[in-house]
């Protein structure tokens, strides 16, 4: 197989792997890539910021694992997944800490949005997953090498390793990813339409709102590939 899989030591690695998450998130379209990684001035600034973002994040936090697929031909990255594995999970009716959106302006309506964004995704995971889990955050494969099984390699390593510690698995995907996760063995449990509504909002904001920003909530429990009608979430 041309593709391997290792997992990421160095930060430089993140020098190769936010230049696909963009060109990912971009095709087909993710509407959350704007919430997520802002053009502010460039492209390139926009990944240089996202870069150190998810480099102080892994260095931060034991439980991320960030895994690069490589082309053994030319030696690129061409796909990469953000694993984490939270073995303490904190109550679901604990109040969520409001979230600070650096990276947009200061002061911006796309702060104000983003942080409102972040409340309802971030909320939503947790009133859901209340028992020790491994949550895939992201999944990207470059455009072009898409449909080689890149995809699948990288959720495996995270299924494995959630069957070798006995945890569920997890992960927050947008609406066109939902059927490649079923293929995958995970299960469409719930669905959340973030609720964006505020009082007296702007034109900007109302145009915000009415991208799709849906997600679902994809499992899988431990031990096996999910099986609608016996497994159970809850």
């Amino acid at each position: 197989m041309p593709f391997i899989l290792q997992e990421v030591k160095d930060e430089k690695d993140f020098d190769e792997i936010l230049p696909v998450l963009y060109a990912a998130f971009g095709e087909p379209y993710n509407s959350l890539r704007r919430w997520f990684i802002p053009v502010h001035t460039t492209v390139e600034a926009a990944i240089e910021n996202s870069k150190m973002r998810s480099i102080k994040s892994w260095k931060q936090h034991a439980g991320i694992h960030w895994i690069k697929a490589i082309d053994t031909d030319s030696s690129k990255v061409v796909g990469a997944a953000e694993w984490e594995i939270r073995q303490d999970v904190s109550p679901s009716d604990e109040p969520l800490k409001p979230f600070n959106a650096s990276w947009h302006i200061e002061g911006s309506e796309e702060k104000a949005f983003a942080e409102k964004l972040l409340m309802n995704l971030k909320g939503f995971m947790k009133e859901r997953m209340i028992r020790p889990h491994i949550e895939l955050e992201q999944l990207v494969v470059h455009p072009n090498y898409r449909n080689r099984g890149i995809g699948r390699l990288l959720t495996n390593w995270g299924i494995q390793k959630s069957d070798e510690l006995k945890l569920e698995t997890c992960v927050e995907s947008v609406p066109f990813a939902v059927p490649i996760y079923e293929r995958y063995g995970f299960g469409n449990m719930d669905g959340l339409n973030p609720d964006m509504a505020i009082s007296n909002p702007s034109e900007m904001w109302k145009q915000y709102a009415a991208d799709d920003l849906r997600v679902f909530l994809m499992w899988r429990p431990v031990g096996h590939d999910y099986r609608a009608g016996e497994d159970k979430l809850a």
